[in-house]
């Protein structure tokens, strides 16, 4: 497990046959070194000899994993969910990012934070003003792009038909908080593998843009019919629950209720939950993996982002 801003860069090469475990999976084929801010998780001066010749994430062997969210995080997307609260109507908000934008908007000075994308999709569809007083060139009134932590945070993303995946310093959770809330993610980070994103079928409840299509995010989207974005949201209702770590957090409900006499409302509604969570699609992804060599041709054969490898029904 490689929990790190870039996962398993930084990997002894004594290691790196296994099957490294990530948030985030940058092949290289773009972003060739480091990216992130955060000095302390930059591994371009890591000797070759101690780090190997190997990418960031091989995805045939390598795996993303969902990040940890806590249950007082994603409760009321969860619920939401389970009331099968998807339709085009219910969601007002076309298009839904919050977060920090760059220093445009008093935020990340480095240049290199986000690859740069968080401070394109400001200048674009910036909803409130940055420190200059303007909004984004093309600034629309359904499409909400916002550089400060709102307090209705939950409630958005579950107005929302599309939201933002972009990333922070590597792997910032926004897949989850997405996927957890019924929105569909916009992918939005060239050569880098996303949560599942080589074992399921993104392309059945997700949309990924080239980072060079920025500009035309929104014509794109808006271009999705509204069967295409049901469909979408349908898929969604069917894989939440494997971005979710629900048996942990089932164990601390337990916890709770038997040390404090406590019982949340979030602890009521994850007891709920019975589909498989992130560790049993992990353990699953690896029994597949392990006894069927056809993954490995299938996969190396794969010329297009469309095609993931596994389709998604033998796992899902």
């Amino acid at each position: 497990m490689f929990a790190w801003d870039e996962g398993a860069c930084m990997a002894p090469k004594e290691v790196w046959n296994g099957v490294m475990l990530v948030h985030w999976g940058n092949t290289n084929k773009k972003h060739r070194n480091s990216t992130t801010a955060y000095d302390d998780d930059n591994w371009d001066s890591i000797p070759q000899d101690l780090r190997g010749n190997h990418s960031c994430f091989d995805p045939v062997k390598d795996i993303v994993l969902p990040a940890w969210k806590s249950p007082y995080d994603i409760s009321f997307g969860i619920n939401k969910l389970r009331n099968h609260s998807r339709y085009i109507e219910e969601r007002f908000i076309f298009f839904y990012f919050n977060g920090n934008l760059g220093p445009a908007y008093n935020g990340r000075p480095e240049e290199r934070y986000s690859m740069g994308i968080r401070q394109k999709i400001g200048e674009e569809f910036g909803s409130t003003p940055n420190k200059e007083g303007k909004l984004g060139k093309q600034w629309q009134e359904d499409v909400m792009v916002l550089s400060k932590r709102s307090d209705n945070y939950q409630e958005e993303l579950s107005s929302s038909i599309f939201c933002g995946v972009f990333p922070g310093d590597g792997w910032s959770g926004r897949m989850e908080d997405s996927i957890l809330h019924g929105c569909i993610p916009v992918i939005i980070q060239d050569g880098i593998y996303l949560p599942y994103e080589n074992v399921f079928d993104l392309e059945s409840f997700g949309v990924r843009i080239s980072e060079d299509d920025i500009p035309n995010m929104i014509r794109i989207l808006r271009n999705i019919s509204e069967t295409e974005i049901e469909r979408k949201q349908m898929n969604l209702m069917g894989i939440f629950q494997r971005f979710l770590y629900r048996d942990p957090i089932v164990l601390e409900a337990e916890r709770q209720k038997h040390d404090f006499g406590l019982v949340e409302d979030w602890a009521v509604q994850f007891s709920q939950l019975k589909e498989d969570d992130v560790f049993a699609t992990l353990v699953q992804i690896l029994h597949y993996k392990l006894h069927n060599d056809e993954w490995r041709k299938e996969f190396e054969s794969s010329k297009s982002w469309k095609h993931y490898g596994v389709p998604a029904q033998c796992v899902v």
